[in-house]
């Protein structure tokens, strides 16, 4: 009898904190995370509400996202996605991979992968690399460049080597929903 009624007891606390815990979590909106859509320069993108419209330093930015925990004082994420247009001098594929031809020669950069892939029903050209920058900090990217109206659009996902890997997803949930108008 007393077993019964000690195997009862734990099953209700169990229970009551189960409860707790869940009441707890939907007090709590702001740990949910929603989608958010952003709409510039022919893309339109979804991304998660963890991220935020945040500044870029190219002067060919569209937007730029990063997520809300690594923007910094300057408005700046350390953990950013920036979409970028640029003119298409010559052939888009001569264009692209004289960028990152130029990398070689900078000690900076180290090319770690490039290939083809698509974006959208389009062809893209997708580069990895690692950089070091002049804090020191080394940073690993992945940038997507596809073609449309003469212009070069890429999307350059960057973050801190540390933290790359982590928030890949992010970026590559991005490229297989983005809308292209």
């Amino acid at each position: 009898m007393k077993a019964k009624i000690i195997t009862g007891s734990i099953i209700a606390i169990i229970l009551i904190l189960f409860l707790v815990s869940s009441i707890s979590a939907q007090d709590n909106p702001e740990e949910e995370t929603t989608i958010q859509t952003l709409s510039k320069g022919g893309l339109v993108i979804n991304y998660p509400s963890d991220w935020g419209y945040s500044q870029a330093n190219s002067n060919y930015s569209i937007m730029s996202i990063s997520k809300l925990d690594s923007i910094d004082a300057a408005g700046i994420g350390q953990v950013n996605i920036n979409f970028e247009k640029k003119p298409v001098e010559g052939d888009f594929y001569t264009f692209v991979n004289t960028t990152y031809k130029s990398m070689q020669y900078d000690s900076n950069f180290q090319l770690v992968s490039a290939g083809e892939s698509v974006i959208a029903d389009r062809q893209a050209l997708e580069y990895v690399y690692t950089s070091n920058d002049d804090n020191g900090v080394e940073r690993e990217h992945k940038a997507v460049w596809f073609e449309k109206g003469g212009q070069a659009y890429v999307l350059l996902y960057s973050a801190p080597l540390d933290q790359f890997e982590s928030n890949l997803y992010v970026f590559d949930y991005i490229l297989s929903d983005i809308k292209i108008t």
